[in-house]
């Protein structure tokens, strides 16, 4: 009775301790489905439905996706156009960056932009970004002679990103973009020039002022001219 009795107590205890082992994966298992890793959200909502990525710009530039209405298309255009800016400035100052640090290298097509509702993945062709990207390391190197040539391409390419998707180009990205966050532009201009007015006077020698002049009257006349004086009778004459 008594080897019956702490048989028993064993089987209790061992199956006391499966079920314990039991709830304690059943816990972990729920505070994994609700305790869900920090990760950036994406527009999965019903705003670009299932377009995120090179599907995304696909659609924006024209391309008929499959499953995706055209009129559905040109009512997230206004929401596009957020996205695709800071996906250019992003670009442009990355290869800004990567050329002040001497690092430069070659941008990714993706790029995961915030939004106020969360994120979405943006997508461009990498011959723009390239342009981009180059704009904002030569940029960084601070040649004046090179910032016409860096303007032109960085506005060209983002004018024909804008025109292939359909979208208005109000303000030309180099009015915001060409400016050195350091604030130290003026770095590399040339020390100014001395004036020919500098020049001038230091090259005249030194000459005697309108008040000398004053001061010191020409008595050069004075002994020019000779002396005349008329004949002079004595007093008391009469003449014959």
């Amino acid at each position: 009775m008594n080897s019956f009795f702490q048989l028993f107590f064993a089987w209790g205890l061992l199956l006391v301790f499966i079920l314990v082992l039991y709830i304690i994966d059943k816990v972990n298992v729920i505070y994994q489905s609700y305790a869900k890793p920090d990760m950036p959200q994406t527009y999965n909502d019903g705003l670009f439905g299932e377009l995120t990525g090179k599907s995304l710009w696909d659609a924006m530039s024209g391309i008929p996706v499959p499953g995706v209405d055209a009129k559905f298309v040109g009512t997230l255009k206004p929401h596009y156009e957020p996205i695709l800016r800071q996906h250019i400035e992003q670009v442009f100052m990355e290869g800004y960056k990567h050329g002040r640090a001497g690092t430069a290298g070659v941008p990714t097509n993706n790029r995961m932009i915030p939004t106020p509702r969360g994120s979405v993945e943006s997508w461009l062709p990498m011959h723009h970004l390239a342009s981009i990207y180059q704009a904002g390391v030569d940029f960084a190197a601070k040649k004046p002679e090179d910032e016409l040539r860096i303007q032109q391409s960085l506005d060209q390419v983002a004018a024909m990103i804008y025109a292939r998707t359909g979208l208005g180009l109000t303000e030309a990205y180099s009015a915001t973009l060409l400016i050195h966050p350091d604030g130290d532009e003026d770095a590399h201009l040339p020390p100014p020039e001395d004036t020919p007015t500098a020049n001038a006077e230091l090259a005249l020698p030194h000459t005697a002022s309108a008040q000398d002049q004053v001061l010191q009257p020409d008595l050069s006349q004075l002994n020019a001219a000779p002396v005349t004086v008329a004949n002079e009778q004595p007093a008391g004459t009469v003449a014959a």
